[in-house]
């Protein structure tokens, strides 16, 4: 699943260095949210959703990424990180969005999801 986030993510965020310690951190939230029966499937879903919303994630990731004013301001931290491309697809599911919240409230900072739902249109979780 990793390796589908950094290929993917590459396409929004070229030419950027991440901490790789965020994603031993941050993975283990959302993955946790993924039924084990659709855990060996979900790459493919990884892709299919980076694909269906691929528009919207280029504005967003010009807008927020590691590359963008707003990024230099030093919020939007997540958005730095292929790991941002797992949670916005759990922030699409509405029934993965609320286990998403439960899981991550005091496990991340409450700051790293609000600074992907909000862009992402959905109004801050914790």
């Amino acid at each position: 699943m990793p390796a589908v986030a950094v290929r993917s993510y590459a396409a929004f965020a070229v030419h950027v260095r991440f901490d790789d310690g965020m994603t031993e951190n941050v993975l283990p939230v959302p993955w946790s949210v993924i039924p084990e029966g659709e855990r060996e499937a979900y790459p493919a879903r990884l892709e299919e959703f980076v694909d269906a919303y691929r528009e919207r994630l280029v504005r967003l990731y010009a807008e927020y990424g590691p590359q963008s004013a707003t990024a230099k301001c030093g919020r939007h931290e997540l958005f730095a990180h292929p790991m941002s491309l797992i949670v916005l697809e759990r922030l699409v599911e509405v029934r993965s969005r609320f286990t998403l919240t439960a899981r991550w409230n005091g496990e991340l900072p409450d700051r790293w999801l609000n600074d992907l739902s909000g862009p992402w249109g959905i109004a801050e979780m914790l």
